[in-house]
């Protein structure tokens, strides 16, 4: 397994990458912002330590920032023990939150557990989630608790544009039919007409982070335009 430690104080940084190493894990370590993303791009690792004090750029939006762009899972690491900062966090698309000073073998502990609930990339077959969290691109949909964020930023939908918008992200990529998109929305047993599509693809496209992602395919349907399968 691979760890990206991002940690501006290199004596710590150093420290965890040796006893990391010692129990068989390989660590890449950065201390600004820009060196983790660079870092994050390369070494495609496994799991990140994300310490929010940072010279370059406040760890919050770092979190957020990889978070659109991976899903990768990230662990913040940081001496930030206040409720609101660990909320905040979390609510930018960490899967966890330990505060300094901690345990090694808790944070080891930490890094399997968000280990086992990482979800694949790949999207799941229609009307199977792949668990509680869908993700596509910028876009993370938390399903049990109906929550949205694009680009780690939370956006409230109706029930309507939520189904749409869950079944589009299902299929990354693809053009779904507006019959199928209909069907799959019903059968989450939200109500919509086939009629108002149009009219809630239209709403949604005026969301914050959703207009340039969101495309009307002449003839076809709709599609989320974000990594995934494309139409053959």
């Amino acid at each position: 397994m691979k760890v990206l430690v991002v940690e501006d104080n290199e004596p710590v940084s150093a420290a965890l990458q040796a006893a990391l190493a010692q129990q068989g894990l390989e660590a890449v370590c950065a201390n600004t912002g820009k060196a983790a993303l660079d870092l994050l791009e390369r070494t495609r690792p496994d799991v990140v330590l994300l310490d929010l004090g940072l010279p370059d750029c406040d760890g919050f939006t770092l979190c957020g920032t990889i978070r659109a762009s991976s899903s990768v899972p990230i662990l913040v690491t940081t001496a930030r023990g206040d409720h609101a900062s660990c909320v905040r966090g979390l609510d930018l698309g960490a899967d966890d939150y330990l505060v300094k000073p901690y345990n090694l073998a808790e944070l080891l502990a930490r890094v399997r557990a968000v280990m086992r609930r990482r979800r694949p990339a790949e999207p799941a077959p229609i009307g199977e989630p792949p668990g509680d969290l869908l993700l596509a691109g910028p876009v993370r949909i938390d399903l049990k608790e109906r929550a949205v964020l694009v680009n780690g930023v939370p956006t409230e939908l109706p029930d309507e544009e939520f189904g749409i918008l869950v079944a589009l992200a299902r299929r990354p990529g693809e053009t779904l039919p507006v019959d199928r998109i209909v069907d799959e929305v019903l059968r989450t047993h939200r109500a919509t007409l086939k009629a108002s599509l149009q009219r809630d693809i239209a709403s949604l496209r005026e969301r914050r982070g959703l207009s340039s992602l969101l495309e009307a395919v002449e003839g076809k349907g709709y599609r989320l335009s974000v990594p995934g399968p494309r139409d053959r």
